[in-house]
């Protein structure tokens, strides 16, 4: 007999609040630089979706959406880019597929290419 139970990765859903930003790898020294910081506060909730609040005058912006998830992935669909937006916005969304960690307090996720990382470091709070 085979057993096929296995452990639900949970949802995060509540409020967490912690630290965004924006790892660069110095193309001339290879070396690593936190560009930018935030502190934000996420609220997500499978029946109503995300919003993103908080430290977002200068380089997050705030923004509200859905997202979708699995073991591995979070994608948020963030409702606040406007639809014919075209290459890069003043502010930062939280939009697109990260990978992400959850282990029912924390709650990281990043996207990164070769040079660039936008890194989220959450905290349930509630």
């Amino acid at each position: 007999m085979k057993n096929n139970d296995t452990t639900p990765t949970p949802v995060p859903t509540g409020t967490f609040s912690g630290e965004f930003r924006v790892v660069h790898l110095n193309p001339l020294t290879q070396k690593l630089d936190t560009t930018k910081r935030s502190n934000l506060t996420l609220t997500i909730s499978q029946s109503t979706g995300y919003k993103v609040t908080g430290d977002t005058v200068l380089y997050h912006a705030g923004s509200y959406g859905d997202f979708a998830l699995n073991g591995t992935y979070i994608q948020f669909i963030d409702k606040t880019v406007p639809a014919n937006a075209t290459g890069t916005l003043p502010k930062i969304h939280l939009a697109g597929t990260y990978q992400y960690i959850y282990d029912g307090t924390n709650f990281q996720f990043q996207a990164a290419s070769d040079t660039l990382a936008y890194q989220y470091i959450l905290k349930k709070s509630n």
